[in-house]
């Protein structure tokens, strides 16, 4: 047996230089809080799939990453949320794209690997087959923040498409969110979760829901 460990990140880069002390520690606090989730769930046996998708899960309900909870908005103003899950002792890969209405999409994407004969699901179907399984659904406007509407407008008003870091320092910490855990019998999982990018194209699905691309776990690597 092996001690559990996790790894989270809250977004590609390095925090902005520009970003204040309050802000900073407000965006490692909720990647402590995230680390300890994933461990928890794996202390009394729980797999490496379950301390991603819990720490993962609070990343998605905290609205300072784009992710679930203060994701970006899309072309149409409505956050199109995508995630995606791989056990690297199966190799099974779930991942969900355009959702609108579902509060945890990782999740959805453990559910799509574990449950479903498919790889990736979108828009109404994935949503009614998170009904069907019991998932909390929530209004898209669960999703939205005030900075992230002003963020959205700015760029719209430039007819631009934009990571969700670029046009503003304050924005510059708060990314895409992912985990990759092991658990004590050595298996490895990964996870991601975003809202994409700011005024993106409605229906786009990023690499964040592509196995292989956005998220990729091997027992063997």
């Amino acid at each position: 047996m092996k001690l559990p460990a996790i790894v989270v990140h809250g977004g590609a880069g390095n925090i902005s230089p520009h970003l204040s002390e309050e802000k900073k520690l407000e965006s490692k606090a909720a990647l402590r809080q995230a680390l300890d989730a994933g461990l928890a769930a794996m202390a009394s046996g729980g797999s490496a799939v379950d301390g991603v998708e819990q720490a993962i899960k609070v990343l998605e309900d905290c609205d300072i990453f784009n992710a679930a909870k203060g994701a970006v908005l899309s072309r149409d103003g409505s956050c199109q949320l995508s995630a995606s899950m791989m056990d690297g002792k199966t190799k099974l890969i779930g991942a969900c794209g355009t959702i609108l209405r579902v509060k945890n999409p990782i999740s959805l994407a453990r559910l799509v690997m574990n449950e479903s004969r498919h790889v990736l699901m979108v828009a109404g179907g994935a949503e009614a087959y998170a009904r069907e399984h019991g998932l909390e659904m929530v209004s898209n406007e669960y999703f939205k923040t005030p900075k992230r509407k002003k963020q959205w407008e700015h760029v719209q008003a430039l007819n631009d498409i934009t990571m969700d870091h670029e046009d503003d320092d304050e924005q510059a910490e708060k990314g895409t969110v992912g985990a990759v855990a092991v658990d004590s019998n050595g298996n490895i999982a990964a996870g991601t979760s975003t809202g994409g990018m700011v005024n993106q194209l409605d229906g786009r699905i990023p690499d964040s829901a592509v196995g292989g691309a956005g998220t990729f776990a091997s027992n063997e690597s």
